[in-house]
């Protein structure tokens, strides 16, 4: 299947011990379907940082989100599971580790539009950092 030219809307909150924020990243991308599989791509453009290439892997039951810019972020998103990925940063190597608390995906196969509901905890080297609430929609 050839991809589909979307409209992405990322929304994200973030609660931290240091003071909650939240964002919001509106971008054109690409929508792949693959098997089972959907792979969304887009660009994310925020205020004095680089720009992003986003790729998200959508399964029935779990979702995978790989940012790269000047570093590379795999995560991985299934409900139930904690899964560990290393992260590299100038001072060093870093384990994050996802547990994923709530994941729901809804995509329309006929007119590639959908909507991925994920909250998650985040933490980094064993310790919690942070509890995320993301929603990512994507429209033709």
């Amino acid at each position: 299947m050839a991809g589909k030219a979307v409209n992405v809307t990322f929304d994200s909150k973030i609660f931290q011990d240091g003071g909650d924020e939240s964002y919001q990243v509106q971008a054109t991308g690409q929508l792949v379907q693959k098997g089972a599989s959907w792979y969304l791509t887009y660009d994310e453009e925020l205020p004095e940082q680089p720009v992003t290439q986003v790729l998200v892997k959508i399964e029935p039951d779990r979702l995978a989100i790989t940012r790269t810019n000047v570093l590379k972020t795999r995560l991985v998103f299934e409900k139930g599971l904690v899964d560990h990925q290393p992260y590299q940063t100038a001072a060093g190597m870093m384990l994050l580790g996802t547990n994923t608390k709530t994941l729901r995906i809804d995509i329309d196969a006929v007119s590639g539009m959908g909507q991925v509901e994920l909250a998650y905890s985040l933490s980094a080297n064993g310790e919690v950092v942070g509890q995320y609430q993301v929603s990512l929609q994507f429209v033709q």
